[in-house]
């Protein structure tokens, strides 16, 4: 008999294949914070400003000689520091996620820092202010991960040049310096200390925003967020990823004939069946109504048919065993090779579970077709 899809048991499958929308919002993830794109723009655009401030001091101003370096030598630093910044936001450009760039340009802004500070005339020296801006600009802007390393790295920076200039330069260390450097200090280690309790309250926030709130699985929109991470993550380590898109077959008879607090039942025991039968690395979420997806990061199909298996034998059991008439239906893909995007991806693992609806009465299996785009 062919099946016929009923908009009343599921969505059509134009919805699925919506673009994940690009919020604008910083998303969070294994201790790091991953800004928008907009925001990273805004701090490249910080950095050249800085730049030329002190390009400025340093070359414009009446009476100012470096302390230790030539001018030369110096505007060869900026020079440097110009160039480096310049590469880095080329490749934040083409790469908004990318952790490593996020240590490699910290350490660079330390660097140039370190190097002002150094040759700095004055007795109490402005540029020890740019070491608040870096750990603020890098810290509040990446998470908390690459707020202590910013916070460590800069006042063992400072530490050495204030060092460095009382023994080469021989700068008088005088009463003002050393609380210019406790304020600092202080006020960077305050800022930690807020950052970590907000924190701490946004990722509670975000935990219960992401959850469906009857089966505990992420929702749709924090699938789409967690699934464009892990595509460039795809991109850029060439291994694969397999999908998983599973309906629930007669759900809809499920809620007519026992009701909708059977139906929530069925909803749950079926989060807790995968939960258990996927690894703590992989993605599960409830994609709306009775549509289910499971994302399998470093796997491959053979592994995704011996989880979607085990899925179903537990379903079956569990509904026999309450009577309860229901089963699965898988749709199963890997990328790239079905879609290197997740949309491209879902909808060749629709196809694949539309066609196995259609031939089977519940139960199927079946695996996409490769895309135009992948082939």
């Amino acid at each position: 008999m062919k099946y016929q899809r009923r908009s009343t048991d599921r969505r059509g499958r134009g919805d699925r294949r919506d673009q994940p929308e690009r919020r604008a919002a910083a998303k969070t993830d294994g201790g790091y914070r991953y800004p928008s794109w907009q925001e990273q723009q805004v701090q490249f655009s910080t950095r050249y400003v800085f730049l030329l401030l002190g390009f400025l001091f340093f070359n414009m101003v009446d009476g100012i000689t470096p302390s230790y370096w030539s001018t030369s030598q110096l505007n060869l630093a900026f020079v440097t520091y110009f160039i480096l910044n310049t590469l880095l936001f080329v490749h934040a450009g083409k790469y908004h996620i990318h952790p490593p760039r996020y240590h490699i340009a910290m350490w660079t802004d330390i660097v140039i820092v370190s190097i002002c500070v150094l040759n700095d005339p004055y007795p109490i020296t402005p540029s020890l202010l740019v070491f608040i801006m870096v750990v603020l600009g890098n810290g509040m802007r990446y998470g908390m991960r690459l707020f202590a390393e910013a916070l460590v790295g800069s006042f063992a920076a400072a530490t050495l040049m204030l060092t460095a200039r009382y023994t080469l330069v021989s700068a008088e260390l005088s009463p003002g310096l050393i609380f210019l450097s406790l304020f600092g200090g202080i006020i960077l280690v305050y800022s930690y200390i807020l950052m970590g309790r907000i924190e701490r309250s946004r990722h509670e926030l975000e935990r219960h925003s992401n959850l469906d709130t009857l089966t505990g699985l992420l929702n749709r929109r924090a699938l789409q967020d967690v699934a464009q991470t892990m595509f460039q993550r795809l991109l850029r380590n060439q291994k694969k990823l397999v999908m998983l898109f599973a309906d629930l077959d007669k759900f809809k008879a499920v809620n007519d004939k026992l009701g909708h607090a059977a139906g929530d039942l069925v909803l749950k025991q079926f989060a807790d069946i995968v939960r258990n039968s996927i690894r703590s690395t992989d993605v599960a979420a409830r994609y709306g109504g009775d549509e289910f997806i499971m994302l399998l990061e470093n796997s491959d199909l053979k592994n995704a048919e011996i989880v979607a298996t085990r899925i179903q034998e537990q379903v079956n059991n569990w509904a026999c065993k309450n009577s309860i008439d229901f089963s699965v239906t898988f749709g199963l893909g890997e990328a790239p090779t079905h879609g290197d995007s997740f949309s491209s991806l879902l909808e060749q693992v629709d196809k694949a579970l539309y066609h196995s609806k259609a031939a089977h009465t519940g139960g199927g299996l079946a695996l996409a077709q490769c895309s135009h785009a992948a082939s």
